[in-house]
């Protein structure tokens, strides 16, 4: 069992189940770091949800995840994406030679659905209950495959406000 893992286990037991935990339990996975995971250009810091999104819509290549990466054994909310072997490509952090990142942990998303969500939610990143209002609740309650069906099955509505960026620490 991953250190990750044990993570969200760990929080569970201390704080009784909540619905972003035991969605992250049910369908979280640890990604693995290659020498690839932090080549190509870095995008805007702190800006990591909308990096993940826009490199995962131009790359049809590489698929959304979102989660947590732990740095320094501390789980930061963070995005990413991961090509076809399952390998981090992160487009925000510069790169871990110091070893600070001690792994990624986190749960992969259609591009169609992170897009619609995107412009349901009028903000970037897909887990949020605060800032992904919009989606994430119907996402934690129907769970991954049938929440993300549950939005892309729904007519599209004209949203007239601009995806705001979420800032993150990592």
């Amino acid at each position: 069992m991953s250190e990750m893992r044990s993570h969200f286990e760990a929080r569970e037991k201390a704080f009784g189940a909540n619905p972003v935990t035991s969605f992250m339990l049910q369908y979280g996975r640890d990604y693995t770091i290659s020498a690839h995971t932090y080549i190509g250009p870095r995008e805007e810091p702190g800006a990591c949800f909308m990096n993940a999104t826009h490199r995962a819509v131009f790359d049809s290549r590489l698929t959304y995840v979102e989660g947590y990466v732990f740095i320094y054994g501390l789980p930061i909310q963070h995005a990413w994406c991961a090509d076809a072997e399952g390998f981090v490509i992160d487009p925000t952090i510069t790169d871990n030679n110091d070893g600070r990142i001690g792994g990624y942990f986190g749960v992969p998303f259609l591009t169609e659905y992170v897009k619609k969500a995107c412009k349901a939610n009028g903000i970037y990143g897909v887990l949020d209950y605060f800032y992904a209002g919009k989606t994430a609740p119907k996402l934690y309650e129907l769970g991954l495959a049938a929440g993300q069906a549950w939005l892309l099955e729904r007519p599209a509505r004209r949203n007239r406000s601009k995806t705001r960026t979420r800032k993150a620490v990592a």
